[in-house]
């Protein structure tokens, strides 16, 4: 009791330590673990986040146990070096070590012996994502082992491989029954350090002891399909690998306050099926019969039914094996929560959903917005001198109508890309403000990689490497007109899902940490095919901060009452966006959405549990084929329906309005990005 009110008193002794190491120009540090494998995922990484944040070039050494030393190659940004005398749960004293090492420990600036996060990093939960860092070399791994290439591939860790908390164990005899009524089409691969126990069944390889943790986390990313684990140190790591293999993992809790179900984050892996199955009253409660249900092929009847796709079951029935193994892998990565939405698609024609989504009796039009004064402007480049404005950069979407099958940041306009303006742009206002910005590009599926490349192969255009981060958005499944996805090549056809999921996508990745602990508050948020604005407008910087607003759009006068653009109103005296397609023509709207925000960092973890409905549009599913479907989209802005104090800036679109949406803008932006190279100032 009186240390748990110690804690709660006293500072952060990791902070504390940090904060005189930095300002003492300490930069070389040692910390000695011999605990357990998990930790490393669950709270090493944090630790050295954490050691990161205070001196960005630290350099930091872990000793270690031998036998963590394949956990910590996958500890991005530090080295470590091995003792072969330590055993665990023996204590050992550093300094000894070091000697018998011959390591002089003057080498080092700072030694930590006893490092504790599961106080000093506790913050992390439900906030930071642990990444472990996988090799690509590591992959070969798997090839030496004989697995069946026509079996549903199960991979079980039957038990845990520690000394304490047995309450962690499933029974044997579960497990016996799971291997006698298991599908033919299923074989199940052990894996773990000890064989405890023995398993006699034909469709089981037991490869315990006979692999290393490396070949293990190989196995699974390469070869599995299923894998059924036990708490333990194989789960911690494998679940916060930074991959995308889709792969369904069930993972079987006797507690709620252990583990990756405590760090409560999702897997840095966004094709990863997390399936936890808690039984707090004990494991023994937790029914073979319910874990079958959980597997191959009851569970993808069971979800064909859930999400409306009741014509697949047949279908996939019929597949071979190796068809269903690929079908398993399209399955196992969609977003369940964006399936969850898109089920609604069932009621899209009914009258009743249409009242709900679509109902603007009561929206009256926005009758008065204000544009930014030159003191806005001072206050605006004040924030920015002192870096309290990040960017985010809307850039998940292809250039199909434009003809081109690339990302759309790729496209080029007066020979340079998309976002190539926009970088130039920054980089000069960067140098003239002698500071340096952060920005974060928001991806999609279907070009993350892509964008990544063309970054890497342009060596970050002339940026530092903690500048500019890549986040994806979600994806949707397109539908047909009976709510079908729509299969090609044994591929479930997918789109992004609408900026609308910015606020889960950005704070899922560790981008929101990590502006956060940089004291950003600010997020100006803009579109990819705007490259005529300003990504730091001082002027609506400014604005924005004076009005103390959680939110500001960047509004422009309407052209005409028919413009295809979204207008402001005004319901319930807040303002709201309306998408032009649902505009009542009766009325007239005075102003018209840019596209563009600015966004307090603190709105983004507010709205990262938002429901956003989806809204549902006919587009084409790919430029080489000639197929309409619906694709499932929630919007930015109806986000801000949940946060008080949004305003409005009005711009005048002259100055820095020319989205390209298609073909036919294109000479126009031509034509005023050349106008802007030749006099900078005339457009401002």
């Amino acid at each position: 009791m009186l240390r748990k009110i110690k804690r709660k008193i006293q500072k952060n002794p990791l902070d504390t330590l940090l904060k005189k190491a930095k300002k003492n120009n300490k930069k070389k540090i040692l910390l000695a673990w011999n605990r357990a494998l998990g930790d490393i995922s669950l709270g090493l990484f944090a630790v050295v986040f954490r050691i990161k944040e205070y001196i960005p070039d630290a350099k930091i050494t872990f000793l270690i146990r031998e036998d963590l030393s394949s956990g910590f190659e996958l500890l991005d940004g530090v080295d470590f070096i091995k003792v072969s005398f330590w055993r665990r749960y023996v204590p050992f004293d550093i300094y000894q070590t070091l000697n018998l090492l011959n390591i002089d420990h003057k080498k080092y600036d700072v030694i930590i012996d006893k490092v504790d996060p599961n106080y000093w990093v506790k913050w992390q939960r439900s906030i930071l994502t642990p990444t472990l860092k996988w090799n690509k070399a590591f992959d070969l791994l798997s090839d030496k082992f004989d697995l069946p290439e026509n079996k549903i591939i199960i991979a079980i860790q039957p038990s845990i491989e520690t000394k304490h908390s047995p309450w962690r164990e499933y029974p044997k005899t579960y497990f016996d029954s799971l291997f006698l009524k298991a599908n033919k089409d299923i074989v199940f691969v052990l894996l773990g350090t000890e064989k405890k126990q023995n398993f006699d069944f034909e469709n089981v390889i037991d490869l315990r002891g006979k692999t290393t943790l490396l070949e293990v986390l190989s196995i699974l990313k390469n070869r599995c399909d299923y894998f059924i684990s036990l708490d333990s140190g194989i789960l911690s790591l494998f679940y916060y690998l930074d991959i995308d293999t889709p792969i369904k993992l069930i993972a079987l809790w006797g507690s709620k306050d252990v583990g990756v179900i405590k760090q409560n984050v999702k897997s840095p892996n966004r094709n990863l099926l997390y399936i936890p199955l808690v039984f707090e009253n004990g494991l023994q409660n937790l029914k073979p019969e319910f874990l079958i249900e959980n597997i191959y092929p009851m569970d993808i009847k069971k979800f064909f039914k859930e999400n409306n796709q009741l014509r697949l079951i047949e279908k996939f029935q019929k597949f071979s094996i190796k068809k269903k193994k690929d079908f398993l892998k399209e399955i196992f990565s969609l977003d369940l929560d964006v399936l969850k939405k898109q089920v609604k698609f069932r009621f899209f024609n009914k009258e009743e959903l249409k009242k709900e989504g679509f109902n603007n009796a009561s929206i009256k039009p926005l009758e008065n917005s204000k544009k930014a004064s030159k003191s806005d402007f001072e206050k605006g480049e004040k924030k920015l001198k002192q870096n309290k404005v990040a960017l985010i950069i809307l850039a998940a979407g292809q250039g199909t109508r434009l003809g081109f099958n690339k990302a759309k940041g790729l496209f080029k306009i007066n020979n340079i890309s998309l976002f190539e303006h926009f970088l130039k742009k920054i980089k000069t206002k960067q140098k003239k403000l002698n500071t340096k910005f952060f920005l974060s590009i928001m991806t999609s599926e279907i070009n993350h990689e892509e964008i990544l490349r063309f970054f890497e192969k342009n060596k970050n255009f002339g940026f530092e490497k903690d500048q500019i981060d890549f986040f994806k958005q979600s994806s949707a499944p397109f539908l047909d007109e009976s709510g079908s996805w729509i299969i090609e090549n044994n591929k479930i056809l997918k789109a992004p899902d609408g900026n609308g999921s910015i606020f889960k996508s950005f704070c899922e990745s560790n981008i929101f940490f990590k502006y956060k602990t940089k004291k950003i508050k600010y997020i100006s948020v803009v579109p990819i095919d705007n490259p005529l604005l300003d990504p730091f407008d001082e002027s609506f910087i400014g604005f924005h901060v004076k009005s103390k607003a959680n939110v500001t759009i960047k509004c422009i006068n309407r052209k005409f009452l028919n413009e295809k653009q979204g207008a402001l109103g005004i319901k319930e005296g807040k303002i709201k966006i309306i998408e032009y397609i649902h505009l009542d023509n009766k009325k007239i709207f005075k102003f018209s959405n840019s596209g563009i925000y600015l966004i307090n960092l603190e709105i983004f973890q507010k709205l990262k549990s938002a429901q956003l409905k989806y809204q549902f549009v006919k587009k084409r599913v790919k430029m080489d084929l000639d197929i309409l479907a619906f694709k499932a989209e929630s919007f930015i802005f109806e986000g801000f329906e949940y946060v008080n104090k949004v305003n409005t800036m009005l711009a005048d679109r002259e100055n820095f309005y020319a989205p390209l949406k298609d073909k036919t803008s294109l000479e126009n932006i031509e034509k005023l990005l050349s106008l802007e190279k030749a006099s900078p100032n005339m457009l401002k």
